[in-house]
């Protein structure tokens, strides 16, 4: 499995939705609503490079998303 940390910024007063929505997602481990620049972090274990494509792009259609960064291990 490859770790794939998720760093994701949200709308105001969208946190806690978002993070409902990014908990069911498939792949995802673990939500931590957080302070700082980012909102949520995302711990996520994915079983190869090709699904990053569409473990970010069920992130982004949780509510409230603005902005993403992904951190995967080497």
């Amino acid at each position: 499995m490859i770790v794939v940390i998720v760093l994701i910024q949200v709308e105001q007063k969208t946190v806690g939705e978002a993070a409902k929505a990014i908990e069911e997602i498939e792949y995802v481990k673990n939500v931590h609503v957080v302070t700082g620049p980012y909102d949520i972090i995302a711990y996520t274990e994915i079983p190869s490079r090709s699904n990053i494509r569409r473990l970010v792009s069920d992130i982004h259609e949780a509510p409230g998303i603005v902005r993403t960064e992904t951190c995967m291990s080497v």
